[in-house]
């Protein structure tokens, strides 16, 4: 597993490429904390957070929002109270201000990713990102084979023949969520939603496996039956949990990343503490501690089946 940095290195920062991800499962916050993270996200956001039934969605939706205002802040050089953030009508954050100010440094793509057992935050200067994350696991009261069936039409036969081509159930699904990310991680940069047909996406793997602290980027990818060459992947193993990185670079092709099978140029996702990320966000000029927010928080589930 990455080992914990604190996220106020300006190395972290001062590169091409930022990723970064929190164990959202170990938050456990108090209502000081819970407060104060209220205060420092738009308010359309936090009535968003709020309206989740469980702890545990709501927290993941807070600390995604968080991390997108510390890291742009800490990128960009200016206070994170300053940013104002928007979605597109598919739901993918934006940074609406302070463009002004800043340009030509924000030119920088980012997108956030949450499920399992962490939150991932990935941004990149000056090429189309999106990022996914997925832990293995089995599915819910569904027998493997029942949940590929449901899935048959998102694969093609090519992708399907990767997946089978183990054994091991367990083995099976970690492809399976492999090719998952990959899918869904070009959908995020493109930016079109649930509206993209993912089966138009075939993945060819060169690396078969992805290990714990490598990154891997030769996978290719074909759109529509064409190869698409200007699409990199980085390919990452998180605890238990795939992680795709896409980027979509302009540069010429002598430019750009290494597409070596395992990529040590690639950054590497660094688990950061939640506390520092806390205290590097700043409440919004006009916020106010919200105690009912808190209260209402508290009153949740943390997740179904459990008080």
């Amino acid at each position: 597993m990455s080992e914990q940095v604190r996220p106020e290195d300006p190395a972290m920062f001062t590169g091409r490429s930022v990723r970064l991800a929190i164990k959202v499962k170990n938050w456990l916050p108090n209502q000081a904390e819970w407060t104060h993270a209220a205060q420092c996200v738009q308010v359309e956001e936090k009535e968003r957070i709020g309206k989740f039934m469980f702890r545990r969605d709501a927290k993941a939706a807070m600390v995604g929002r968080l991390l997108m205002r510390f890291s742009l802040s800490k990128i960009l050089g200016i206070p994170s109270r300053t940013l104002l953030f928007k979605r597109t009508e598919k739901g993918k954050p934006y940074l609406v201000s302070p463009i002004d100010r800043c340009n030509p440094r924000c030119d920088v793509s980012f997108n956030v990713s949450h499920q399992g057992d962490y939150v991932v935050f990935a941004a990149e200067r000056g090429s189309p990102l999106g990022v996914d994350i997925m832990k293995v696991e089995w599915p819910r009261n569904t027998p493997v084979s029942a949940f590929f069936k449901t899935m048959h039409r998102q694969y093609t036969d090519q992708e399907w023949s990767e997946v089978k081509r183990y054994r091991d159930e367990m083995d099976q699904l970690k492809v399976f969520y492999r090719l998952w990310c990959l899918k869904e991680s070009i959908v995020k940069a493109y930016g079109t939603g649930i509206g993209f047909e993912v089966s138009r996406l075939n993945f060819s793997f060169g690396c078969q496996n992805v290990l714990e602290d490598e990154v891997i980027a030769d996978t290719k990818v074909e759109i529509d039956g064409d190869p698409a060459p200007e699409w990199t992947f980085e390919e990452s193993f998180l605890d238990g949990h795939c992680v795709a990185v896409a980027v979509k670079y302009s540069l010429p092709n002598d430019q750009r990343p290494s597409s070596n099978a395992i990529n040590r140029s690639s950054p590497r996702f660094q688990v950061v503490d939640m506390a520092e990320v806390l205290a590097g966000c700043e409440p919004l000029t006009g916020s106010v501690p919200d105690h009912q927010y808190w209260e209402l928080f508290d009153a949740k589930e943390e997740q179904p089946g459990l008080s």
